[in-house]
């Protein structure tokens, strides 16, 4: 019985460290910079897809494993114009973290004047909280986005 229990509990510490590695540290899916522990290796598993902002009526479209270089598109909902994207070239602090009962996800965009932050939380709802604070103004966005689908599509 205590062989079997310790068995047991090495293949229980192993299977968690594998799951650890899933998330944390790695190379950072955006930048290809080193991630550092606590930061979440694969973004487009835990963030992909089109979220709406009723407020703005603009989808925010996630895709950070595609050809494109920008990993988050603005799109006007109405008509699917491209209001921004934000780029490896044109954000800075790019940062994927867990926290206790949710994934942040926050980046700086110097040319807009903005932070971006889009909070995902685990407890079933996937809707996204976005935001977003305005360096210049010394303004807030704080909005629930919907979730719209599951396919993205960056062009």
């Amino acid at each position: 019985m205590k062989k079997l229990f310790t068995a047991f509990a090495v293949a229980a510490a192993l299977t968690a460290g594998a799951f650890a590695q899933d998330v944390t540290g790695g190379v950072d899916a955006v930048t290809g910079a080193a991630a550092a522990v606590g930061e979440v290796a694969n973004v487009s598993e835990t963030l992909q897809g089109t979220w709406l902002d009723s407020k703005y009526n603009c989808n925010w479209v996630f895709q950070v494993n595609s050809g494109s270089d920008a990993f988050c598109v603005l799109k006007d909902a109405s008509s699917g114009a491209v209001v921004y994207k934000f780029t490896r070239g044109n954000v800075k602090n790019f940062k994927g973290e867990m926290e206790a009962n949710k994934f942040v996800l926050s980046w700086e965009c110097p040319a807009k004047n903005r932070i971006y932050k889009f909070s995902k939380e685990f407890a079933g709802n996937s809707d996204l909280l976005l935001d977003i604070y305005n360096d210049y103004y010394k303004e807030r966005h704080n909005a629930r986005i919907t979730y719209v689908s599951g396919e993205a599509n960056i062009q």
